[in-house]
């Protein structure tokens, strides 16, 4: 290690202790031990990029110390820290994997592994730019499960590469833009991390839809100075109002109000779903945001700190709803306390009026601010030294895919659409919320329960009413699985007629399984119906490939011309 050093010159030095100070502010989370383990993956990361070059002609190392950078003010451990400062080496330098073991610990190693990109990786001869490009994105996700810290380094590099991208050739924008909305974007989103999500958004709307960028940010300049004024005097009355209230007073509460401005993506998406152009009807343009710090009380346990201050912000509702010169909007009242987002999002939020503008108000602890803000990255603030790392389960599915799916445009396209697409978010009869992808139908969530309900399904109630297995669930729908097996004589269930009903691949795949264990015959059934859907499904690319959508004689020829002497089409199914 000290030989490795030795090349280094005084500017070298000089230029190091540079990028070490804008790093140092935001390490105060760390204790000096792991401070002084960043420096030394700053140092090494500094001689491994010696003499590299960005687009912009800057030195490469300005890359690495961003990415490390952002993660530090994400409050991440110090591995995942000193992983960002080393995510391209092994890669685009002479550094070894073995190397990053061997001065860092396994856990960088493994998290630079995650990041390594499948050009350094073994991998088939791929034929497009697109193929490659999905396959990039599998081992990504793949690398993915063993450590949720693979993705949270991915982003921050995704973030600053997008903050760069004006080196790049318009093609190039377009296409690192189009992927960053599609993936990157919507996995900020799923793991909470609202300030990544939200520059990724921003940044790839500008580069992808310009016209309608350009002329959303100039209405909004014109309605500047008013948003400012109705955020500015809410805020005042709310400030003013608080200080005065003898309950905060009391419980010696720390409360922070500020304001801020609906980002433009998500506006653009709120006018284009909601088909409303006029901005005056959108109710979260300008919002205020409350953040409760309360101090723990010696006698308190954790859940007596945390339900206290669950309670105050109840109160600092009650406040806000009686703000003198507001008109509060008691419909637009949203609890996501008493029932967070799946992402973990807490927060209540109410809307007033103010001299005829809509203000949004957000109420929340400093915890839940902590999560709001870095989402799953908000575990490592709290992380005991030695603990596990942090396991999110929806990854688990993307195991179960890695194995199914050979295809790595398919994997890609199923993460995009069950993982990381809209959700629709229903009720079971005990309060349980099911999180499903949107589109789900009724047996979908019937298998999501578990799968055993799903195969002994008998019927469904939505709202206390029956519906149909395809039924397609809304937001706030109150499912209730009715089942039981089979009886004597009883037609078994499920029929093959459920594949059309399954949106979910994951209920088509629990389905497939189970019609293997059943006679040939109803498999064969089965066979043709998941035929059918795949015939419906690639429609478009059988006819470019194929020349038509081949029916069952033609697919019979197929066989008898390309498998083994006395295979039928039916040996398939």
């Amino acid at each position: 290690m000290t030989d490795l050093f030795q090349i280094l010159t005084p500017e070298d030095d000089a230029n190091i202790a540079g990028y070490w100070d804008s790093l140092k502010p935001e390490l105060e989370h760390l204790s000096p031990s792991k401070r002084k383990k960043v420096l030394l993956g700053l140092k090494v990361a500094y001689i491994a990029h010696l003499g590299q070059k960005r687009k912009s002609g800057e030195p490469f190392i300005i890359h690495p110390v961003a990415v490390g950078g952002l993660l530090a003010g994400l409050k991440m451990d110090c591995d995942t820290v000193v992983a960002g400062l080393l995510h391209d080496t092994v890669e685009d330098t002479n550094l070894t994997f073995a190397q990053v073991e061997s001065f860092f610990g396994r856990t960088v190693r493994t998290i630079v592994e995650g990041e390594t990109k499948v050009s350094k990786l073994p991998k088939i001869a791929l034929s497009t730019y697109a193929d490659e490009q999905a396959e990039n994105l599998r081992q990504m996700f793949i690398a993915m499960t063993e450590d949720y810290r693979i993705i949270i380094v991915k982003l921050a590099d995704r973030l600053h590469n997008m903050r760069t991208l004006r080196y790049m050739s318009p093609e190039k924008q377009r296409k690192i833009s189009r992927e960053t909305l599609d993936i990157f974007a919507p996995l900020a989103h799923r793991l909470g991390i609202w300030q990544v999500k939200s520059e990724l958004e921003d940044t790839a709307f500008m580069y992808l839809y310009p016209r309608e960028y350009r002329s959303l940010k100039k209405r909004l300049r014109r309605r500047h100075s008013r948003y400012q004024r109705a955020l500015e005097q809410s805020k005042a009355a709310l400030v003013q109002k608080i200080s005065e209230d003898r309950m905060l007073v009391d419980q010696a509460v720390n409360i922070t109000v500020t304001g801020r401005m609906k980002e433009l993506y998500s506006l653009w998406m709120k006018m284009e779903t909601k088909y409303e152009r006029k901005l005056d009807r959108i109710q979260d343009v300008v919002a205020l945001r409350v953040v409760l710090d309360l101090q723990k009380r010696p006698e308190e346990t954790v859940d007596e700190w945390k339900t206290r201050g669950v309670w105050l912000c109840y109160h600092v509702l009650g406040l806000v709803q009686h703000l003198p010169g507001c008109q509060p909007v008691p419909s637009q009242v949203k609890d996501y306390i008493s029932f967070p987002k799946p992402n973990g999002y807490q927060s209540l939020h109410t809307t007033i009026m103010r001299e005829g503008q809509v203000v949004e108000v957000q109420i929340r602890t400093g915890w839940m601010h902590a999560v709001a803000e870095f989402g799953m990255a908000s575990h490592w603030l709290y992380k005991e030294q030695g603990a596990p790392a942090y396991r999110i389960p929806w990854l688990s599915a993307i195991t179960e895919w890695q194995h199914e799916i050979k295809s790595s445009r398919e994997f890609v396209e199923v993460i995009r659409r069950e993982l990381l697409g809209q959700r629709v978010f229903v009720f079971l009869r005990d309060g349980k919320i099911l999180n499903l992808s949107r589109g789900a139908a009724v047996i979908d969530a019937a298998f999501q329960i578990h799968t055993e309900v799903g195969l002994n399904m008998i019927g469904a109630f939505i709202n206390g009413q029956p519906m149909p297995l395809d039924y397609e669930l809304r937001n706030g729908d109150v499912v209730s699985i009715q089942t039981s097996p089979p009886g004597p004589g009883e037609d078994p269930r499920p029929q093959p007629e459920w594949l059309r009903f399954a949106k979910s691949r994951s209920t088509r795949a629990k389905l497939r399984a189970h019609f293997r264990t059943r006679q040939r015959g109803s498999l064969i059934d089965a066979g043709y119906l998941i035929l059918d859907d795949f015939l419906r499904q690639y429609r478009p690319l059988l006819e470019e490939v194929l020349g038509g959508v081949p029916d069952k004689a033609r697919l019979t020829q197929m066989v008898k011309t390309r498998a083994p002497a006395g295979t039928t089409l039916d040996d398939f199914c």
